[in-house]
């Protein structure tokens, strides 16, 4: 459905900072170094799964308005997955095609499910079990994290990833995904992913003209899932690159009106999942995801 009610969306501007309403609305935020919260901890920690072929600082503007609202954001580069992986000792890993590109749809769909399942979702267990082993030994860590909330949102692939390990790992509590294929494959033959925990579905609407065919693992689910198509989104819409081409691109001047689509979008997609996350690891009240569809079983 359109969300009409994201009239009621507050666009909320810092008052000192370099930010302003004609500029990149991802700003100078992650300038450092910062210092802890004073506010105190331990936080929910949730994790973020970039796209193909992107790295996760595309995705800022939900890692700052996450980590603002009480959230230990956690982003991973997935190589070879990833647009670009720098390791510690200086070489480095470019996207490459983990999937046989000459093949048809649905074995190279086959392959990325696969990958998805095999490299990804271990990839999930292992950052997991890396913040554990922080937390048990570091003690500026130890009070931070808090590893009994954990959530994990993403995009694309990221989507499909973290909608995997929403359910094959316990302890991720609730997941989202933006946009992403609803099954670890690329097509509707390969096994769909059921849902057993809170997950939340943003799609954007130039993908959604079959929703029944995206939300037909939601039906009759186990657990609270929500389901919204985001009006005018493109797959895009979901990271920071669209309001980076309103402001940047080498081929046109700034865009105005693109730039305030592409930020109510993203202002949108932030909202919903900060509510969502808020809701299953910390408690808080939902009135904006109340709103949309959702499945609901106790």
């Amino acid at each position: 459905m359109r969300p009409t009610w994201t009239k009621r969306l507050r666009m909320r501007w810092p008052k000192s900072g370099n930010c302003n309403r004609t500029s990149n609305a991802s700003c100078a935020h992650t300038l450092g170094p910062w210092q802890p919260s004073p506010r105190g901890g331990p936080f929910p920690v949730v994790l973020l799964e970039h796209g193909s072929d992107v790295v996760p600082a595309i995705y800022t503007i939900l890692a700052e308005g996450l980590a603002s609202s009480g959230f230990i954001v956690v982003a991973a580069n997935h190589p070879p997955d990833a647009l670009i992986s720098v390791f510690p000792d200086g070489h480095v890993l470019k996207f490459t095609a983990y999937w046989p590109v000459e093949a048809d749809y649905r074995t190279q769909g086959v392959a990325i499910g696969k990958f998805v399942d095999e490299v990804l979702v271990a990839d999930v267990r292992f950052v997991l079990d890396q913040l554990q082993e922080m937390n048990s030994h570091d003690h500026f860590w130890q009070r931070h994290l808090d590893l009994s909330k954990i959530g994990i949102v993403g995009h694309s692939l990221g989507g499909t990833t973290a909608a995997l390990a929403t359910q094959e790992e316990p302890r991720i509590l609730a997941g989202v995904n933006l946009d992403g294929s609803t099954f670890p494959g690329m097509n509707a033959d390969v096994r769909p992913v059921p849902v057993r925990k809170p997950l939340l579905f943003l799609a954007a609407e130039e993908h959604a003209s079959n929703p029944a065919v995206q939300i037909r693992e939601y039906v009759g689910s186990e657990s609270n899932s929500y389901y919204v198509i985001v009006g005018g989104a493109n797959h895009g819409s979901f990271t920071d690159a669209n309001l980076l081409a309103s402001r940047f691109s080498r081929e046109s001047p700034p865009d105005n009106s693109a730039f305030e689509r592409a930020l109510l979008t993203s202002l949108l997609t932030r909202s919903l999942v900060e509510e969502f996350f808020g809701k299953y690891l910390k408690a808080t009240v939902a009135p904006d995801l109340d709103l949309v569809v959702r499945v609901d079983k106790k």
